[in-house]
């Protein structure tokens, strides 16, 4: 029944796989909604044979994409974050997006924060939508109470990620106790030397739910991050958030977290800010895919 013509088709330009990073972790979390949903939809590895694309950034070149334009509708999503004066690769990256998008039919910005930033570059597209992540509930989900952790979860150590803020806020609290998931091993950052920190490296994605459930609250000192699905994870799992106020995270948060300069107050208060973590019912990516879904003109 897979190839009844009255099935839409939906080709996603990232192949999904169950790792990091937000464009990854979209496309898997998409290809799992469809098969779950009730839909008349499935996912189509040819875009010649789709009828709607979703182009993830610059994942797809514009020549594959020009040829299938006057035959598919091409949603260009996009989580990215313009700076000034860029050089090599994020300016040849930035440029690649540009061109793309003028072959879009809409484009999907993954929050205000990018919408603001990337809009004016692309030339203002007179079509768009601002969509925020979403997770998955069956993978994602709270614990009857939160762990004793303060936690970090990361799958890179670039700049961007803050990993000197989150170094000083260990620091300056010796008496707390630190969870750090991922990658801290390869930063410049000696975290192990602290005796307040069990650290345990990279996991397996499917592991990821048990280590949210043994923290209280999650610290995300990343700036300018689009629109974190760690964060979302997180909140999914009932955890508040301590967030860097540069970026796409304050909007996922709203009232369910404080900014980094008031993770005392957070520490002291956790049990309210929980609470109001669990009232949430917007972080479902089921929501999200039926946003994307009603951009399909009929």
């Amino acid at each position: 029944m897979f190839f009844r013509s009255d099935y839409l088709k939906i080709f996603i330009s990232i192949y999904p796989r169950k790792i990091g990073g937000g464009s990854n972790t979209f496309s898997y979390n998409f290809n799992r909604w469809l098969i779950q949903s009730n839909l008349k939809v499935i996912k189509e590895k040819n875009i010649k044979k789709a009828n709607l694309a979703i182009v993830i950034a610059d994942k797809i070149e514009p020549d594959k994409l020009r040829k299938i334009k006057n035959n598919c509708f091409i949603i260009h999503r996009l989580d990215e974050h313009l700076e000034n004066n860029e050089t090599g690769f994020r300016k040849e990256k930035h440029e690649k997006i540009k061109k793309l998008n003028q072959l879009a039919d809409v484009t999907v910005y993954q929050s205000k924060f990018v919408f603001e930033n990337m809009h004016p570059y692309l030339g203002s597209p007179s079509k768009y939508e601002i969509i925020h992540n979403g997770g998955m509930q069956d993978e994602f989900y709270p614990s009857e109470s939160y762990g004793k952790f303060i936690g970090h979860v990361t799958w890179g150590v670039g700049g961007k990620k803050r990993l000197d803020v989150l170094y000083n806020i260990i620091r300056t609290y010796p008496k707390l106790d630190f969870l750090l998931v991922g990658r801290h091993a390869e930063s410049e950052y000696n975290f192990q030397d602290f005796s307040n920190v069990k650290s345990v490296g990279t996991i397996n994605r499917k592991d990821l739910l048990s280590y949210y459930h043994q923290m209280q609250f999650l610290l995300f000192p990343s700036e300018n991050d689009p629109c974190p699905n760690t964060v979302i994870e997180a909140m999914l799992s009932g955890i508040p958030i301590c967030y860097n106020k540069r970026g796409g995270t304050i909007e996922l948060v709203k009232d369910c977290g404080v900014v980094l300069d008031e993770f005392s107050h957070l520490v002291e208060n956790v049990d309210i800010y929980r609470q109001k973590v669990l009232t949430r019912n917007d972080l479902d990516f089921d929501n999200v895919g039926k946003k994307y879904l009603a951009l399909y003109p009929d």
